[in-house]
């Protein structure tokens, strides 16, 4: 068998006579920049490099376009590639289960030769859906944390035996919110006493970022600067709830014509079906013309400058979906569906509003508020960014990892 390589860009810093730092391997689900990515990048290079060496292990088995690897061998973090068992839809199957343990034992073992060659200190799973990493750690016996950043609804039978596993194979598992805390806590109650929340947070000069600048992108998207636009930045999928999107955008536009919509996100798969078929119900639904469907975009700052409200419709609890941070700082309302983690970050008549889950009458009674109250949504706003800062920061989210890692190696030694 090949010797496992970890490719890197980048010089390694010169010895200067202090105690080494500790080798963190962070193993991963995704090789885009969507919202779990970009947790991870954040984290990683922001780690104190004289206390922390990370090395990040990610997927080869999913058609991301490596972006996700690009960026951090941008910032001189040591990648490796690797076709990993990771729990995945294809899997939930008679025929996918052998294929499923297959790779994971030959991504576990390979994650074990790593391990020992290079004297990793700390495992540390990011995502619920990573199981490699867990195995590699308990074989080298080497701590192991583990992140939750999925509220896993079905099949039931995933949900209870990720909610088993990772109390009993990691000394810490942490949340992306409270809610998926409870939610991993009614799966299996030992989690609650391993389990811990870190909030994500962003950095204070993310606040007002792409001001000026949306503009150009009205234009591109043959906005007028009398029209009003509703949107919403996701990555599509069949639970992130652009279908609810649209059939709120369908009862906006009877009493506001003038309003248009917008979808910003790609697909998981490229050969996904999913954005001809939101094409076809904005067709049948008589608002083609009202709405614009946009892709994957890196300049996301620019879109959110761009909307005047964001909308967050998932139809399934999101744990902690990142684009509504990005929105708050933005300066933009906030009209979420009230489950997940929005209930920890939107508050409701303050910085936006939270609407009944699957009800699109109530979403759209929400944004027609907005619409016609541009003052309001101007001051929801302001206070949106004023809760960003006060709440959900990358200085303390990276700082509490920091405390954990240190806490759970202190403990080892």
């Amino acid at each position: 068998m090949p010797a496992l390589k970890v490719e890197a860009s980048g010089a390694a810093a010169a010895a200067n006579g202090a105690a080494a730092p500790r080798k963190i391997l962070f193993v991963h689900s995704s090789d885009d920049l969507y919202g779990a990515d970009l947790i991870l990048l954040d984290l990683v290079r922001r780690l104190d490099k004289q206390k922390f060496e990370p090395i990040v292990a990610l997927p080869t088995d999913v058609p991301g376009d490596g972006s996700l690897t690009r960026s951090l061998r941008k910032e001189g973090i040591r990648t490796l590639g690797l076709n990993m068992g990771i729990l995945r839809r294809r899997f939930y199957s008679l025929a996918g289960v052998p294929l499923f343990v297959s790779r994971l034992l030959y991504s576990g073992w390979q994650l074990v030769r790593l391990i020992q060659r290079e004297s990793i200190s700390l495992v540390h799973s990011h995502t619920s859906a990573v199981l490699p990493g867990a195995l590699a750690a308990r074989v080298t016996g080497r701590p192991h944390v583990w992140q939750s950043l999925e509220i896993i609804v079905k099949p039931r039978l995933v949900w209870k035996a990720t909610a088993w596993l990772m109390p009993r194979l990691s000394e810490r598992v942490v949340s992306a919110s409270l809610t998926t805390l409870e939610h991993l806590c009614l799966g299996d109650p030992l989690n609650r006493e391993k389990g811990a929340v870190f909030h994500y947070g962003l950095d204070s000069d993310r606040i007002g970022a792409g001001q000026g600048t949306g503009g150009e992108v009205r234009k591109k998207w043959g906005v007028a600067p009398d029209q009003a636009v509703v949107g919403m930045v996701a990555r599509l999928s069949e639970w992130k709830g652009q279908d609810h999107f649209l059939n709120v955008a369908a009862r906006v536009a009877k009493t506001h014509p003038q309003a248009r919509f917008v979808v910003v996100g790609g697909t998981f798969d490229p050969s996904d079906r999913l954005p001809e078929e939101l094409k076809r119900m904005a067709a049948e639904l008589g608002i083609a013309d009202r709405v614009r469907f946009d892709g994957f975009r890196s300049d996301i700052p620019a879109v959110l400058d761009a909307l005047d409200i964001f909308v967050m419709p998932s139809t399934l609890p999101d744990p902690f979906p990142t684009a509504v941070l990005e929105a708050m700082a933005a300066g933009k309302p906030v009209v979420a569906n009230a489950h997940g983690g929005s209930l920890e970050m939107v508050v409701d008549g303050v910085t936006g509003f939270l609407v009944p889950p699957e009800q699109p009458d109530a979403m759209a009674a929400a944004v027609r508020r907005l619409l016609d109250d541009p003052s309001e949504r101007l001051r929801l706003g302001e206070s949106a960014q004023a809760r960003l800062l006060s709440h959900f920061t990358v200085d303390r989210y990276v700082r509490n990892w920091t405390e954990l890692y240190s806490s759970v190696l202190a403990q080892r030694s």
